[in-house]
């Protein structure tokens, strides 16, 4: 007897985003994001809820096959994930800036960096455009240290 392992379908990235509530409208608070995001999974999984993150960004972000960083910018406004500014680091790296990161923008400061699926999916999007593997690495944070961004500098891979 064959056991089906295939039950489900796979949810995609436009059934995902696809909302239909008359009443509550297509927005949840952040603090909904947060709860899940910070607390919950780090609860649930401890340290390596922030590599679970990084990992499960940079498949989604790669997953989505954008063709350049304006797409990005155009994505994370749409989605509301910040506002993001690219541009070069002071060794001619790219790096991106999020402002009113939806991780952690308003919080007060904890510490070390919180925004690892941000980082993550930044590093898919890069790989899917520079057909090359990266490092991306987080070095401000609004929520986590102070900062007035979460400062992502993208390492290509040789």
């Amino acid at each position: 007897m064959a056991i089906e392992t295939n039950l489900f379908e796979k949810i995609d990235f436009a059934n995902a985003t696809k909302v239909v509530r008359p009443t509550l409208g297509n927005e949840a608070p952040i603090a909904l994001f947060r709860l899940v995001r910070l607390i919950l999974l780090e609860d649930m999984f401890g340290v390596s809820s922030t590599a679970q993150a990084y990992l499960s960004g940079r498949h989604l972000g790669y997953s989505l096959g954008l063709k350049d960083l304006s797409q990005f910018v155009e994505l994370c406004e749409q989605l509301k994930i910040g506002v993001v500014k690219t541009g070069e680091n002071d060794k001619g790296q790219l790096h991106i800036d999020v402002y009113e990161c939806v991780t952690c923008s308003g919080m007060e400061p904890v510490g070390r960096t919180l925004c690892s699926f941000e980082g993550g999916l930044i590093a898919g999007v890069a790989e899917g455009i520079f057909k090359n593997k990266v490092n991306v690495r987080e070095v401000t944070c609004i929520g986590g240290l102070g900062h007035e961004s979460c400062g992502f500098d993208v390492i290509q891979q040789r």
